[in-house]
């Protein structure tokens, strides 16, 4: 004689849930990553840009010129960035071309700055100041007369 087995037992009850957690866990990761990286770009343009080596490099040369301090007085800093773009190639190196707000002791202004590094040599090619009058000075070479070509 041959052993039948009774019938099978009835399968576990599903939870009904499977789709609803494995998309809301992965809704949840494209969320934070998003949330995490406008953080930092917001964090970057308004606060981070101040241990931006390029940047500081920048300033240096703004400050030892004659036009600028002329322009916006001692001490110029910036206060803000509101463009930034770095591109980067073995080729040509890297160029990072920044907008920023500035001020000095006696005025404000932006300050449009593009430099090229290449092999560890920063060269700044592009460095225009406008002052709080709207004019634009080109501060890469002499003469530092208003621009109106730019």
């Amino acid at each position: 004689m041959t052993d039948t087995p009774g019938p099978l037992p009835p399968p576990p009850p599903r939870s009904g849930h499977g789709c609803l957690w494995g998309c809301g866990i992965a809704a949840f990761i494209v969320v934070a990553a998003l949330v995490g990286t406008f953080s930092y770009l917001g964090w970057y343009l308004y606060s981070g840009f101040k241990n931006d080596t390029t940047l500081k490099t920048v300033m240096t040369t703004v400050n030892a010129d004659q036009t600028a301090r002329a322009a916006l007085g001692d001490n110029i800093v910036v206060t803000s960035v509101s463009s930034t773009s770095i591109n980067s190639s073995t080729e040509t190196g890297t160029t990072a071309s920044y907008i920023a707000h500035v001020k000095g002791s006696r005025a404000e202004g932006t300050l449009e700055a593009t430099v090229v590094t290449q092999h560890k040599v920063r060269r700044i090619t592009i460095l225009v100041l406008t002052g709080p009058d709207g004019r634009r000075y080109n501060l890469t070479g002499p003469p530092h007369v208003p621009d109106t070509s730019i």
